[in-house]
């Protein structure tokens, strides 16, 4: 899209359009409201959930259901679209080469927040990190708040008057961001996702980095080499400015960061230990990675030390993320939902390191995964479970790509098992489970085919393991 076009400043006082009725589009609606800038409504569903709220809440409103059209669209010059929205068809294509200003709601955000912002990308953790971010702000005594792609829609974090402002973006939202400044910003990872969106992960990529523009401190995984290279070209090319904050593991970096997880037992700044990880309740070398990216994403405002130990010793992660379920006959069940990548697969795998670096016949780990894999490669997933995984049960209908990469890896046939529901699932896993075992629910799927959401599908994996523990009790 035309940069120049998109950078005008966004004019509250022209009609605009808002496209998608979700969450987001209802937060812009507000806001313009607010503003008394006069807009409609348009969604490509007939019969959206919302519409009947939309239309109680904002009266008179023009609203467009169904299938998009070019010449209802081109009347308006101002276009928010929400994440949910590819902005890389011919009809946004066709509007913006008219002069049309597509944003989203972040680029709303951006051009009237006056508080500094803190942005957080990446394929992986980072829910995870704005929220560790936020309780590390709010325990130094900041008045901090997190949303944007987690939770509160960023539109509406204003209302709160905050200090400062922590944003978890998606690359959805920073196709149609331009002009966000930050105090600090980090693409924390980058694995294939969304391909059903891009082009290619280059493209995927490219998207991901663009949270580096007009950031006074870019936070950089060290382990992330295309990523780092390509930050540290533009500061050599004079296109950037910004300082330089690293992060890593000892084992994968290819130079010393200044925020180090040493031998996954230590994390320390420059020659300072931080903490042991043995004090912490989050748990894997992802997590630690984490933590680390969340402090060096804080550096700027220099925090008192004891009360950030403090904060990241008690901080116990979020619900669909490795979270402990149960423990069950001495078998213990967490619930990965979120991990909707083959990136965030591998990492909840890898994060059981003692049970998983072991030798075939004394492996411990049990993986339930499979459900919509958004055209991904399954390749190093199927390697993975080859080289780790005890036995592995999928469903969902991309289970048998799971299973053909994971047997063209060299898994055996019978430690591969395909199931229809996740009552199927959970009993399977834990028939084959025994004292001692984990089992791994972590889809590297989205949910679609069978679930509104990764939270309905996690719920319903807590449910079912619930569901077994009390079958057993009542058993004996």
């Amino acid at each position: 899209m035309n940069k120049k076009t998109q950078e005008k400043l966004f004019d509250f006082t022209i009609p605009t359009l808002i496209v998608g009725m979700g969450s987001t589009g209802l937060s812009c609606a507000r806001y313009l409201k607010q503003r008394n800038c006069p807009f409609a409504f348009a969604d490509s569903r007939q019969d959206p959930p919302s519409l009947k709220d939309v239309k109680q809440e904002f009266a008179s409103l023009v609203i467009m259901t169904g299938d998009f059209d070019f010449e209802d669209f081109k009347t308006y010059k101002q276009i928010i679209v929400s994440p949910g929205i590819s902005i890389r068809t011919e009809l946004f294509t066709s509007l913006q080469e008219q002069g049309c200003l597509i944003v989203g709601d972040i680029e709303i955000f951006a051009q009237v927040v006056n508080k500094p912002v803190i942005a957080i990308t990446g394929s992986n953790g980072k829910s995870t990190v704005t929220t560790l971010v936020e309780k590390i702000a709010q325990d130094c005594g900041i008045k901090a708040i997190a949303g944007g792609n987690l939770g509160i829609p960023a539109l509406d974090l204003l209302a709160t008057q905050s200090d400062l402002y922590i944003l978890e973006l998606s690359s959805f939202q920073l196709e149609t961001t331009y002009s966000l400044e930050t105090l600090s910003a980090t693409v924390l990872n980058v694995s294939e996702d969304h391909m059903d969106r891009y082009t290619d992960l280059d493209d995927y990529r490219n998207i991901k980095e663009s949270i580096y523009k007009n950031t006074e401190n870019a936070v950089l995984n060290m382990n992330e080499k295309i990523t780092c290279d390509s930050v540290l070209n533009a500061i050599d090319r004079g296109d950037e400015n910004y300082r330089v904050i690293t992060f890593s593991d000892d084992a994968s970096a290819v130079e010393p960061a200044e925020y180090q997880l040493i031998n996954n037992e230590c994390l320390v700044k420059g020659e300072s230990e931080i903490v042991q990880t043995n004090a912490l309740k989050l748990k894997g070398t992802y997590n630690y990675l984490n933590i680390l990216a969340a402090l060096a994403l804080l550096e700027p405002l220099a925090l008192n030390k004891e009360k950030q130990l403090k904060a990241i010793k008690e901080y116990q992660g979020l619900s669909h993320r490795c979270e402990w379920v149960d423990k069950i006959n001495g078998v213990e069940f967490y619930n990965d939902s979120k991990g909707t990548n083959t990136g965030a697969t591998i990492a909840a795998i890898d994060g059981f390191e003692l049970e998983t670096n072991k030798e075939k016949s004394q492996r411990t780990v049990i993986l339930i995964a499979g459900g919509v894999g958004k055209e991904a490669d399954f390749t190093e997933l199927g390697e993975v479970i080859e080289k780790k995984i005890k036995s592995t049960v999928l469903m969902g209908v991309d289970s048998e790509l799971i299973k053909n990469c994971a047997l063209k890896a060299g898994a055996e046939n019978d430690s591969l098992y395909s199931v229809g529901s996740m009552s199927d699932a959970v009993s399977t896993a834990a028939s084959l489970a025994e004292s001692g075992d984990v089992i791994l629910f972590s889809p590297a799927c989205a949910s679609f085919d069978m679930y509104q959401n990764y939270m309905k599908r996690g719920d319903d994996f807590k449910e079912k393991v619930s569901a077994l523990k009390d079958e057993l009790k009542n058993a004996s």
